[in-house]
């Protein structure tokens, strides 16, 4: 999902320093987007993040990671407005 997600939202410089080593293989991601007791369902993501100045802070947990053992980055999905429906409020981002 990294590839689809900077073709359509990065940089020209972001394009040109990703893209390339993820057609390759030589950097590999993984997604952290499943969680204990939301199954399948990705609308039930329970893990949050809040702004605070230029950072992120997360709170939550992920489970169930593929090739996190072999990823340097990956990417989250967490609930950025719990006041909104749960298909909504939810936002992906990279993460090291």
């Amino acid at each position: 999902m990294a590839a689809p997600t900077l073709l359509h939202f990065a940089t020209e410089e972001q394009k040109q320093t990703w893209m390339r080593p993820l057609w390759t293989g030589e950097e590999v991601w993984c997604q952290l987007f499943s969680e204990p007791g939301a199954g399948s369902d990705l609308a039930a993501v329970g893990a949050s993040a809040r702004r605070d100045g230029d950072a992120w802070i997360v709170n939550g947990q992920k489970v169930w990671t593929s090739l996190a053992h072999d990823a340097r980055w990956a990417l989250l999905l967490v609930r950025t407005d719990p006041s909104l429906p749960k298909h909504k409020g939810l936002s992906y981002s990279s993460a090291t």
